[in-house]
Order: C-alpha cells, then structure tokens, then sequence
C-alpha cells in the first residue's frame, strides 16, 4: 500500500461526511457522526504511518531449532 498524505485521507474523510445527510438531524447526529469520521481517520492515518503489521507477532515460530551432538 502505497503511503499517502494525512491531508488527503482527512479531505476524503471529511467529504464522505459532508453528503451524508444523516449528519444534519440534530445537534446529537453532527457531533456523533463527526467523531466517528475523525476516530475513523485517525485509524487510517496511524495504520498508514506504520505500513503493513504482520498478522500475529506471537505467533509460534515454524522453524526447527538445531541440537547439538
């Protein structure tokens, strides 16, 4: 995956939220809606900064060890 810049994840973010129209209910929805795009964006944004995470780092190693003679 390519690593892209926070400011046009956050512009795509924050334009997905602005046609939702569910965001304009209330007072309530607004701020609801907008945490959840900003918590969203964030994820993304951390998880671009640190690339690809291997699956499970605890997972038991395949390999064989060597015994000695």
């Amino acid at each position: 995956m390519e690593q892209q810049n926070p400011t046009q994840i956050f512009e795509k973010y924050y334009q997905e939220w602005l046609s939702n129209p569910d965001r304009m209910k209330n007072g309530y929805e607004y701020e609801r809606t907008f945490i959840e795009m900003i918590q969203q964006m964030e994820k993304d944004v951390f998880q671009d900064s640190l690339g690809k995470v291997p699956e499970n780092k605890n997972r038991k190693k395949k390999s064989k060890p060597v015994l000695e003679k």
